[in-house]
């Protein structure tokens, strides 16, 4: 199943709260993408957090990945998790009439 997650500083949390967990925060956005968990990661323009598409088998495995990341478990980043699927409107062009 595929996920759209955002991850964003938390309201109130200061830029230095930040700083120190952004190596280990970044080594393991690298285990879980040479897991293939996460897909890709961008962050997001105004830097106030970031954009990953990532594979889990469920919503609640998805979930629990979020919490082993260090600025999760800092308290720094929350994490909005959207389930994706296919668009499938597409094919409504295609119909025979």
């Amino acid at each position: 199943m595929q996920f759209l997650v955002l991850a964003r500083v938390g309201e109130g949390i200061a830029i230095e709260q930040v700083f120190p967990h952004v190596k280990a925060e970044a080594e393991a956005v690298w285990q879980k993408y040479s897991a293939e968990i996460v897909r890709s990661i961008y962050y997001i323009a105004d830097m106030s957090g970031a954009v990953l598409m990532c594979e889990a088998p469920s919503l609640e495995a998805m979930q629990e990945i979020t919490t082993q990341f260090p600025m999760a478990q800092a308290g720094v980043l929350k994490f909005e998790i959207l389930p994706l699927k296919p668009y499938l409107g597409l094919e409504s062009l295609f119909a025979k009439s």
